[in-house]
C-alpha cells in the first residue's frame, strides 16, 4: 500500500505538498480522514476498514491529524500499532502533544525549560494561578488548540478571573501562563525531523498584537537558529516521542523557553519563507522509519 497519510482535509497544503514528496520520490501514497476508518477487534483479529473494504496494512503511517484530534483517531493509531505498522508518531506522542498541560509536564520532567505554567478549576483558585506565574498580565490558553485559536491576553487579576470562570462554566479548561513581554510579540518556530531542525523561522504579530501565529495575522522570517536552540527543539521531540515536529520557543531575559510542541506543524508558511522542502524531508524521514530506521 506505500504510505498512508491520515489527514481530515485532502486539499490543505500540507497534504498536497506531501503528495507531490512522495510522487516526485516515485512512491504511493495514500490520504485517507481518520474519521472514515472503522476498526475491528475480536480474539486474535484487528482490522481496519474504510468504505466498506479492509485496508491493507501501509508501510508507514503519517498522522496529520491537528486541531481535530479526536479519540477515534487516536484509536485509529493505536490500531496501526497494534498492528506493528511504523508510525511517524505513536497515538501516545500524539495525545501528550495536544494538550498542552500534559506537553509541558513532560518537557518540565525533563529539564526542559518552560514558562511558569499553572492549571485551575475553581473559582477561588482563580487568583492564585495567576499570582503563581508571577501575576497579571497573564495569557491564558485552552489546554488543546492550534492556529493561536483559544488564547487570550489578561492585563489585570480580574479579567483573568473573568475569562476564566467564563470558560470554566462552559466545561472548558485553561492553563495559566506567564507572559513574556520582552519577547514584543515574537516567538519562534523550529521544525524538526529526525535528528534535525530543518527549517525555522522567527514569526512576528501584527502591529498592537500579542500573538504571532500566521494563521492570525504574524508575519514569518526565516533564520538560522543557534546550538542552543537546535538542541532545545531535539530535546523537545525526543521527550515526547516524536520525529516530525514544530517546536515552539519564547525569548524571555532567562533564556529561550518552550511553550508547546506541535506534532502536525503546517508547512505553507514555514517553506515559503525559508524556500526549503519540508516535506521533502518528511517523505524522507518516513521512508526511513518503514524500513526500519529513524531514531
Amino acid at each position: 500500500m506505500g504510505a498512508l497519510v491520515l489527514s481530515r482535509n485532502v486539499a490543505i497544503y500540507s497534504t498536497r505538498r506531501l503528495t507531490e514528496a512522495f510522487r516526485s520520490r516515485g512512491l504511493p501514497l495514500a490520504v485517507l480522514d481518520p474519521a472514515a476508518i472503522c476498526l475491528k477487534v475480536s480474539g486474535a483479529t484487528v482490522e481496519l476498514h474504510e468504505g466498506g473494504r479492509r485496508l491493507q496494512n501501509p508501510d508507514v503511517v503519517i498522522p496529520r491529524i491537528g486541531i481535530g484530534t479526536t479519540e477515534h483517531s487516536l484509536a485509529v493509531l493505536c490500531q496501526f500499532e497494534t498492528l506493528r505498522v511504523p508510525l511517524t508518531a505513536s497515538a501516545d506522542a500524539v495525545r501528550r502533544s495536544k494538550d498542552k498541560m500534559s506537553c509541558l509536564q513532560a518537557l518540565s520532567a525533563a529539564g526542559i525549560p518552560i514558562p511558569e505554567t499553572a492549571l485551575a478549576r475553581q473559582s477561588p483558585d482563580a487568583t492564585w494561578a495567576v499570582e503563581a506565574v508571577g501575576g497579571p498580565p497573564v495569557v491564558l490558553k485552552f489546554l488543546s488548540g492550534t492556529h493561536g485559536v483559544g488564547v487570550f491576553l489578561a492585563d489585570t487579576e480580574e479579567s483573568a478571573r473573568s475569562i476564566l470562570e467564563a470558560m470554566w462554566s462552559l466545561e472548558k479548561n485553561l492553563i495559566v501562563q506567564r507572559f513574556i513581554k520582552s519577547a514584543a510579540g515574537q516567538d519562534l518556530r523550529l521544525f524538526v525531523v529526525g535528528d534535525r531542525v530543518v527549517a525555522a523561522i522567527r514569526r512576528i504579530a501584527p502591529e498592537g498584537a500579542f500573538r504571532s501565529n500566521l494563521h492570525t495575522g504574524g508575519r514569518p522570517e526565516p533564520f538560522a537558529p543557534t546550538e542552543e536552540l537546535t538542541d532545545l527543539a531535539l530535546r523537545s521531540t525526543q521527550t515526547l516521542g516524536l520525529r516530525i515536529a514544530g517546536v515552539d520557543v519564547v525569548e524571555s531575559e532567562d533564556g529561550p523557553l518552550v511553550l508547546e510542541v506541535n506534532s502536525s506543524p503546517g508547512l505553507e508558511g514555514i517553506e515559503d519563507a525559508t524556500g526549503i522542502d519540508v516535506a521533502g524531508a518528511i517523505a524522507d524521514e518516513a521512508i526511513l522509519v518503514s524500513e526500519g530506521g529513524g531514531r
